[in-house]
C-alpha cells in the first residue's frame, strides 16, 4: 500500500509525538508499505534539534521525508495579541492544508495518515475522496471538531482511531458517530530498543526511582518532588523537560532542602533504555486533576517502562488502569497524594517476590503493544474500504 503521513509538527522535537510519528512511519515501512512523511520546515531553537531527523530519533532511514518550506507560526507568536494570533494561526493551518494536500496529489497514495492537529489537511483529503486514517490523541478544539465532523460526514473512506476508550466515546458523541465507530489504539514501544531486561535486586542502599517524560503538574512532577520529602532512603532521577522547567523544579527542590532528587535533562530517544535499566523502580505519577492526563493520555513511556521489566509505580487513573493491573504488572496508588505514593513505593520495594512477578508480567504485556502491531491494525481496517 502507498501511504503518505502528513503532520504539521516541528521535527525533531523534544515532545513525545515526534517519536510516535517517526516510529509509526518506520513500522509501516518495515511491513512493506511505501510510506512518505510530509512536514513543514520549522525553526529549531535547541542545538540538539538541528541534527538530521533520522539521527535524532535513532530510526532507520527506510522511508523518505519531505520537508516543505512554510510559514512558522511560532516565530510570530510573541509579537501578536492573543486573538490576532489565533486568527493568523487559523489561516496558516488552512494554507498548510492546501500545501500539504497539493504535495500529496503528486504522489497519488492509497492512504493518507494524520494525527488530530491537521484538520484542514484532513478536510481537503476527504473532499478528494482519498482513503484517510486519523489518530486522535486529544479532544480537538471546538472549531477543529466542526471541521473533522464535516469531513468525516463527507468522506466514505475514513477510519478514526483514539488512544483511550474514554476519548473514543467522547469523540463519538462530539462528532456524531455511532458508538463503537472509533477504534481504540494505545501508543506502543519499539521492543528492539529494549532487548535488555532488568535484574531485580533484593537489597540495595538508596534504591533509584526514575521518571522519564515532560515536566509539568499534569505529569505528576510536583507530586513526585513532594513525595521525595517522605522518601529520604530513595534517590529520585527525573529525565526530560525544557531548560526553563528544569530550572523551576530545581529551585523547588533546593528550597525544600531535598538532596535525593536529580535532574538529568533531555536525552536522545536511543539513550532512554540504558537510563531506565539502571533504575530500581519506574514511576508514572500522572495527576488525576487534569482531564487530559486522567482520560485522554496514552503515555509512550508507560510501554517503554513495561518492556524493561523494571517494576512500575503508577497513579490509579483511567488512562493508566486501562492498560495496567495493580499487583500483576505494576502497583497503582491514589493520584495526587504524596503519602499514598510514598507508601506504595515502600510497599513495592519491601516485596521482592512481588517485584519479580510484576517484572515478568510487564515484559509479557509489552509484547502486545508494538509499533508494528499498531500499524498492522490500521492497515487491516483501511483495507476494508480500499
Amino acid at each position: 500500500m502507498k501511504i503518505v503521513y502528513i503532520t504539521n509538527a516541528r521535527l525533531p522535537t523534544e515532545k513525545a509525538h515526534g517519536v510516535q510519528i517517526m516510529k509509526m512511519n518506520e513500522a509501516f515501512s518495515s511491513l512493506g508499505h511505501d510510506i512518505t512523511l510530509i512536514h513543514p520546515k520549522r525553526f529549531q531553537k535547541e542545538i540538539s534539534h538541528k541534527k538530521p531527523i533520522f539521527t535524532f530519533y535513532g530510526v532507520r532511514e527506510t522511508f523518505p521525508i519531505k520537508t516543505l518550506n512554510f510559514v512558522d507560526p511560532y516565530l510570530i507568536r510573541p509579537f501578536l495579541p492573543r486573538l490576532i494570533y489565533k486568527f493568523v494561526s487559523f489561516v496558516i493551518d488552512f494554507l498548510w492544508g492546501l500545501k500539504s494536500i497539493g504535495e500529496v496529489l503528486k504522489l497519488n497514495p492509497d492512504l493518507i495518515m494524520f494525527r488530530d492537529n491537521t484538520p484542514f489537511s484532513f478536510l481537503f483529503a476527504s473532499l478528494r475522496k482519498i482513503a484517510v486514517a486519523i489518530e486522535f490523541h486529544d479532544m480537538p478544539p471546538k472549531i477543529a471538531r466542526r471541521i473533522f465532523k464535516y469531513a468525516i460526514r463527507k468522506s466514505q473512506k475514513t477510519k478514526c482511531f483514539s488512544i483511550t476508550s474514554i476519548l473514543a466515546k467522547d469523540l463519538e458523541k462530539e462528532l456524531g458517530l455511532t458508538p463503537g465507530t472509533i477504534g481504540i489504539l494505545p501508543d506502543a514501544v519499539d521492543l528492539s530498543m529494549f532487548n535488555k531486561k532488568a535484574v531485580i535486586k533484593q537489597n540495595k542502599d538508596k534504591p533509584l526511582i526514575t521518571y522519564c517524560g515532560s515536566l509539568s503538574f499534569a505529569k505528576g512532577v510536583d507530586l513526585l518532588i513532594d513525595s521525595a520529602k517522605l522518601l529520604p532512603e530513595f534517590n529520585i532521577k527525573i529525565i526530560g523537560g525544557l531548560n526553563e522547567d528544569i530550572c523551576k523544579y530545581s529551585e523547588q527542590t533546593k528550597s525544600s532542602h531535598l538532596d535525593n532528587v536529580f535532574f538529568e535533562g533531555q536525552i536522545s530517544p536511543n539513550q532512554v533504555p540504558s537510563h531506565l535499566l539502571k533504575s530500581d523502580i519506574l514511576i508514572l505519577p500522572s495527576s488525576g486533576k487534569s482531564k487530559k492526563s486522567r482520560e485522554y493520555t496514552s503515555a509512550m513511556k508507560l510501554f517503554e517502562y513495561l518492556s524493561t521489566g523494571v517494576p512500575i509505580l503508577a497513579s490509579n487513573i483511567p488512562s493508566n488502569s486501562e492498560i495496567l493491573e495493580s499487583e500483576k504488572n505494576c502497583v497503582l496508588f491514589d493520584p495526587d497524594d504524596p503519602q499514598k505514593l510514598a507508601y506504595a513505593t515502600k510497599y513495592l520495594w519491601k516485596n521482592y517476590d512481588l517485584r519479580r512477578e510484576i517484572s515478568l508480567n510487564a515484559i509479557k504485556l509489552s509484547e502486545d503493544y508494538t509499533w508494528n502491531n499498531r500499524s498492522k491494525i490500521i492497515a487491516r481496517e483501511v483495507c476494508k474500504f480500499l
